[in-house]
């Protein structure tokens, strides 16, 4: 399902980016809905394909608290795209604004309520300042922090770019690039919104790794168990 001609299963991680800069605190992506933790006839519709682990310290609200991050002041929350694993926590940041791609909002907020697994209105149209963007989308205008147009996995997926203090250039690739090994491999998931664009978008980050940049894919939990918890400043505390 998640790797075209692979066999058996795959643990996945879900990960949420907290981006900090002089003006302005940017969270990419927000993970599960809290009400994951318990269980809902959504979660065993969902067990049908995934078995899911989600407890309440993987609530966003509590990840960013251990890392001195108050969750009502968190300025932007960036969304590569609005499946449930990516849009789950926006309910526990009331005070963000959401930046999309234009053509991402449209799409989700054409699904009708309670539609399918994926998607579901309650986790994202939660009446939170909405910025829609067009392609590329300089945040603060200084080049630190770019929404990347990735499109493929849904109709208006994006990735963003950070560039940290140190120069470092690090793209946050969400499910554009599902494993580290997907650069090279080519093999996507068996899903999606066009998979030849997805292939374009794949080719575009795959470019940027090779001229220096880090790829940081979406759910290979061997990649996240493996490099620092902090990158930039602080890296490696």
């Amino acid at each position: 399902m998640f790797e075209a001609g692979a066999d058996g299963r795959v643990t996945l991680s879900v990960s949420a980016w907290l981006v900090r800069h002089p003006r302005g605190t940017v969270l990419f992506d927000t993970g599960m809905p809290a009400s994951f933790v318990d269980g809902s006839a959504r979660t065993r519709r969902i067990s049908e394909f995934l078995t899911i682990g989600f407890s309440a310290e993987n609530r966003v609200d509590a990840q960013l608290e251990a890392y001195s991050q108050d969750p009502g002041r968190v300025d932007f929350v960036v969304v590569s795209h609005l499946h449930f694993d990516h849009v789950g926590g926006l309910s526990m940041l009331p005070n963000a604004t959401l930046v999309i791609q234009r053509r991402e909002w449209e799409s989700g907020m054409a699904v009708a309520r309670d539609a399918d697994t994926l998607h579901e209105r309650k986790d994202y149209d939660l009446g939170h300042p909405v910025l829609l963007v067009d392609g590329e989308h300089d945040l603060f205008g200084d080049d630190a922090v770019l929404c990347l147009p990735t499109p493929g996995h849904t109709v208006g997926h994006q990735s963003l770019r950070v560039r940290l203090v140190t120069g470092q250039q690090v793209v946050l690739a969400s499910d554009c690039c599902y494993f580290a090994r997907t650069l090279d491999s080519g093999a996507l998931p068996t899903f999606g919104h066009d998979l030849e664009q997805q292939r374009r978008s794949l080719a575009r980050l795959r470019r940027l790794r090779d001229d220096g940049t880090t790829i940081i894919p979406g759910h290979d939990i061997d990649v996240v168990a493996s490099m620092p918890r902090t990158l930039g400043a602080n890296q490696g505390t």
